[in-house]
C-alpha cells in the first residue's frame, strides 16, 4: 500500500469584509465580489461548485 501525502494549501482571508464571498473549488480559492444590491446564487453539480450566478439590482 502506497503512502499518499496530500499537500495542504492555506489562505488568509479578511473576516471583516462583508462584501465578498469565497468558494473553494478543486483546491483553488475563488474570491467573488458581492453586488451592492442583488443576489448571488451558488450552483452545484455533482457535489461541487459549478458556477456563481449574480443578479444585480438597482435601488432608486
Amino acid at each position: 500500500m502506497a503512502n499518499i501525502k496530500t499537500a495542504r494549501k492555506y489562505a488568509e482571508i479578511d473576516l471583516m469584509n462583508n462584501k465578498k464571498i469565497y468558494v473553494v473549488k478543486d483546491g483553488q480559492l475563488i474570491e467573488h465580489d458581492l453586488p451592492e444590491y442583488g443576489e448571488t446564487l451558488i450552483v452545484s453539480l455533482g457535489g461541487k461548485v459549478d458556477r456563481l450566478e449574480t443578479t444585480v439590482k438597482r435601488k432608486v
